[in-house]
C-alpha cells in the first residue's frame, strides 16, 4: 500500500509582509487595490494596506480606501494620519468630530491634527497647536469621539515628546472653556503616567549603581539592598515621589556609611532600609576565604557561584582543623555549628553570602539537591581528613540557612511566629557546656539571626516543661543569657504524667494561637533541628491550601540524619504503615520540626486527642481532615549518625497501635479500604518482626531464570 502524501504546510504571513504589497507587478498591484476596495475595513487591515511603500501602488490603495464609505472611526483616523490629502476621509472625520457643524477650515485642520496626534505624532505641525482656531475646535469637538480617536495615546504607558506636547496643548485648549469630560481625565492620567514612567526610568537605571555602592558597606551583601530599591520603586506613585526616590538613591551609600537616617516616610521602604542597615554590621572573615578560592589547584577558575561554595567550604573546614585539631574527642555537628558561638557565627557568615552576595549566590540558579551534590564533590576531590565530615554538614546547613533567610528577606509581610519547645528532663542541655552555649541560648541565637533579615518580624518562644519536678523549667530560667529585641522567651511548668511530649506541644500551640501568632511551629530542645532553617517552612506555608509543613530528614534534598544507606527497615516500615492507615503521603511524619498557619491549627486542634509520642500523625491527619494539604521541606539536621547507637528509647509498636486508633477515629473503615502494611505488621506480631521477615524474604528470593 502506498502511503498517502502529507498535505503541504500552509503558512499565513501578515498582510503587510505579503510580497504582493511591495512588488511593482501590475497583477499584484491590482490585487492590493482590490483588497483596499473590498477587504474588511478594520484598523489592522487598513494599517497593513497603508504600509505599502511601492509607488504608484500606494497612491492607488489610498484612493481606493478614500472612496469607501464604511470605514470605522479608527480606520478613518489612520487613513487621514498617513494620507492628509484623503479629502473624503478627512471630511467624514470632520463630520464625526463636529456633528453640529463649525467653521470648515478650522475643522479640517483640527481633524487632520488629531488623526496625526493619535497615529503619527511626529508629523504634527506645532504651529497648528498654538493658534486660536485649534482652541476653538478643541472646545467644539465631540469629547466622546475625541476620546475614541486618541485612544492609542490615552492607553499608552509612555508618550513620545511630540505626543506629550500635543496632549498638553489639547488639554490647555479645552480647559479654557469646555466642561471637563472623560477624554480630559484620560489625557491627564496619560500625561501623569508618562511623566512617572520617565522619571522612574531614570530611577531604575540607577539601580545597579546604587546597589553596588551600598555593597561596599555591607561586605558585598546585596539582596537586602535590591529589595529596598524595589520597594522604593514600587512606592513612588507620582512623578514628584519618583524624583524624591531618585534623590534618596544618590545619597543612600553615604547615609548608610554614616549611620544616618534615610529620611523616608514610606513604611515599606523604611522597613526594607532596616534590613540594609542590619547587613552593615556583618562580621568579617569572608574576604580571605573568597580570595583564596579564586582558582582550583590546577589553575582553572571557578565561576562566582561555585567560588562562593568553595570559599564557604574552606572557611568552615579551616575552623574545624584549627579549633578541634588537638581535641581527644571531636565535636558532634550540633556542638560544632550550633552550640559553639564561633562555629555558629561562621556558618551564618557563609549563609549570608550565599543568601545575597552580589552575583555570587548560587541559590537562584540551582536547587538544593545539586548544591548538596557539589559539596560532596568538593569533599571527595579535596580528600580532607576531617572527623565525621563536619565541614560538609556545616556547609550544607549554611545552604539551607541561606535559602531560609532569603525567604524571610523576600517576604512582604513580616513573620509573626510562635514556637513551642516541649521539655522533660532537659537540665543537661540547659547547662552551659565547655566552649559552647546551652541549647536555649543557641536556639535564640539561630532564630535571632534569621529574624534579623526582617526587623519587623517577631517570635514567641514558649518552653513547656511537663515533668513533675519542673527541673527543666528552673534550669531554663537560668539558661537564657541575653534578651533579643525580636524574640520573647516564655517558660511554663505544666506537670502532666499522662503526656509524652504531645500534651506539651498541643497545649503550647493552642496558647500561642490564642495569643494571636499567625505562624505556629514546634521543635525539640536539642540542636538537631536548627531554627535558622525555619524560613524554609514559612516559604512553603505561603503556598495556598498548605496547612502543615514538615522539616523532613528523608527527602532527597535533606542531609545529616541517617546513614548513607538510609533509614533502618523498621523506620521505613513504620512510615509506610502511617501512610496506609492515615493516608499521609509524607517521608518523615515523626520529624520534630513542623510549622502551621494559625487558621489550619484552629480547625485541626479540636480533632486531636492523642498526647503520646505518636501525636504528630494525629495532628497531621486532623490538618488533612480540615481540607488543608501537608507539605515537606528538606532540612539539614545537625546530627551525627553513629553505627549501633540508639537514641531515646521508644516503643514503636505502641506508637503504631496509637496510629491505628487515630485512623479509626479519623474515618478509617477496614472493610472499605485495605491497609496491607498494617496487616502484615499485625500478622508478624511487631514492627521488628515484620521488617526482619521482609528482609529475609528479599534476600532469599530466587533469581528469575533468563
Amino acid at each position: 500500500m502506498t502511503a498517502a502524501r502529507p498535505s503541504p504546510v500552509r503558512v499565513f504571513a501578515p498582510l503587510a509582509k505579503s510580497p504582493l504589497l511591495n512588488r511593482l507587478d501590475a497583477e499584484d498591484a491590482d490585487l492590493a487595490v482590490l483588497l483596499a476596495m473590498t477587504a474588511d475595513p478594520e484598523p489592522a487591515t487598513v494599517r497593513a494596506l497603508l504600509s505599502i511603500t511601492a509607488m504608484p501602488v500606494a497612491d492607488r490603495v489610498a484612493r481606493a480606501l478614500d472612496d469607501r464609505t464604511d470605514l470605522p472611526l479608527t480606520s478613518l483616523a489612520l487613513l487621514v494620519a498617513h494620507r492628509p490629502d484623503a479629502k473624503r476621509a478627512k471630511g467624514t472625520l470632520r463630520g464625526r468630530l463636529f456633528p453640529d457643524g463649525a467653521a470648515p477650515g478650522t475643522c479640517h485642520t483640527f481633524a487632520r491634527t488629531v488623526a496625526a496626534l493619535a497615529h503619527q505624532p511626529a508629523s504634527v505641525d506645532d504651529a497648528n497647536l498654538s493658534g486660536e482656531r485649534f482652541r476653538e475646535s478643541a472646545v467644539a469637538a465631540d469629547p466622546a469621539v475625541l476620546g475614541e480617536l486618541l485612544a492609542p495615546l490615552l492607553d499608552a504607558d509612555t508618550l513620545s515628546d511630540p505626543a506629550e506636547t500635543g496632549l498638553i496643548a489639547l488639554l490647555d485648549a479645552r480647559a479654557s472653556r469646555a466642561p471637563t469630560a472623560q477624554v480630559d481625565l484620560a489625557a491627564t492620567a496619560a500625561l501623569t503616567r508618562a511623566r512617572r514612567h520617565r522619571v522612574r526610568a531614570g530611577l531604575i537605571a540607577r539601580r545597579e549603581q546604587t546597589v553596588r555602592d551600598l555593597a561596599h558597606h555591607t561586605a558585598g551583601l546585596t539582596l537586602a539592598a535590591e529589595l529596598w530599591f524595589d520597594a522604593m520603586t514600587t512606592a513612588a506613585d507620582t512623578p514628584a515621589q519618583a524624583s524624591q526616590a531618585l534623590a534618596m538613591t544618590e545619597d543612600a551609600a553615604d547615609t548608610l556609611a554614616s549611620g544616618g537616617d534615610l529620611g523616608c516616610a514610606w513604611p515599606a521602604v523604611r522597613s526594607r532600609w532596616q534590613q540594609v542597615t542590619a547587613a552593615r554590621t556583618h562580621p568579617s572573615g569572608w574576604e580571605e576565604a573568597w580570595q583564596a578560592a579564586e582558582a582550583t589547584d590546577d589553575g582553572a577558575r571557578w565561576d562566582d557561584t561555585q567560588r562562593a561554595l568553595v570559599a564557604g567550604y574552606d572557611l568552615l573546614a579551616e575552623h574545624v582543623r584549627t579549633t578541634w585539631r588537638s581535641a581527644d574527642v571531636p565535636p558532634t555537628p550540633d556542638e560544632c555549628w550550633a552550640a559553639d558561638p564561633t562555629g555558629r557565627m561562621l556558618l551564618h557568615i557563609v549563609a549570608d553570602h550565599l543568601t545575597g552576595h552580589q552575583t555570587h549566590s548560587p541559590l537562584p540558579h540551582y536547587d538544593d539537591r545539586l548544591l548538596i551534590a557539589f559539596v560532596h564533590g568538593l569533599a571527595k576531590n579535596g580528600r580532607d581528613s576531617i572527623p565525621a565530615e563536619l565541614h560538609v554538614t556545616g556547609l550544607i546547613a549554611a545552604i539551607k540557612a541561606a535559602r531560609s533567610k532569603a525567604a524571610i528577606l523576600a517576604r512582604a509581610v513580616p513573620a509573626d511566629l510562635g514556637i513551642v519547645v516541649p521539655m522533660r528532663a532537659e537540665t543537661q542541655r540547659l547547662t552551659r557546656v565547655l566552649n559552647g552555649d546551652n541549647a536555649l541560648t543557641a536556639k535564640v541565637a539561630q532564630l535571632g539571626w534569621l529574624l534579623a533579615a526582617h526587623p519587623d518580624a517577631r517570635a514567641d518562644l514558649l518552653l513547656v516543661d511537663e515533668s513533675t519536678d519542673c527541673a527543666s523549667a528552673h534550669a531554663a530560667a537560668h539558661a537564657i543569657q541575653t534578651n533579643h529585641p525580636q524574640i520573647r522567651v516564655t517558660i511554663t511548668a505544666r506537670p502532666d504524667d499522662g503526656s509524652a511530649k504531645g500534651g506539651a506541644v498541643l497545649w503550647g500551640l493552642a496558647e500561642l494561637a490564642g495569643a494571636g501568632r499567625t505562624i505556629l511551629a514546634y521543635t525539640d530542645l536539642d540542636l538537631t533541628y536548627p531554627l535558622d532553617q525555619l524560613g524554609l517552612h514559612i516559604a512553603a506555608l505561603d503556598q495556598p491550601t498548605v496547612g502543615a509543613v514538615i522539616g523532613s530528614r528523608r527527602r532527597p534534598d535533606s542531609h545529616g540524619y541517617y546513614p548513607p544507606a538510609g533509614p533502618a527497615p523498621t523506620a521505613l516500615l513504620y512510615q509506610r504503615a502511617v501512610r496506609d492507615l492515615l493516608q499521609l503521603d509524607s517521608t518523615d511524619p515523626q520529624a520534630g520540626f513542623k510549622a502551621f498557619p494559625v487558621a489550619a491549627l484552629r480547625a485541626a486542634l479540636p480533632l486531636v486527642t492523642d498526647q503520646s509520642l505518636a501525636f504528630d500523625s494525629d495532628l497531621l491527619a486532623a490538618i488533612r481532615r480540615s481540607n488543608y494539604t501537608v507539605a515537606e521541606v528538606g532540612i539539614a539536621a545537625l546530627h551525627q549518625y553513629v553505627e549501633g547507637h540508639r537514641g531515646t528509647p521508644r516503643d514503636y509498636d505502641a506508637m503504631l497501635n496509637a496510629v491505628h486508633r487515630q485512623a479509626l477515629r479519623h474515618g478509617l473503615d477496614p472493610d472499605l479500604r485495605r491497609t496491607p502494611t498494617w496487616d502484615r505488621i499485625r500478622h508478624a506480631g511487631s514492627l521488628a518482626a515484620a521488617a526482619a521477615a521482609r528482609l529475609t524474604t528479599t534476600l532469599l528470593m530466587p533469581s528469575t531464570p533468563r
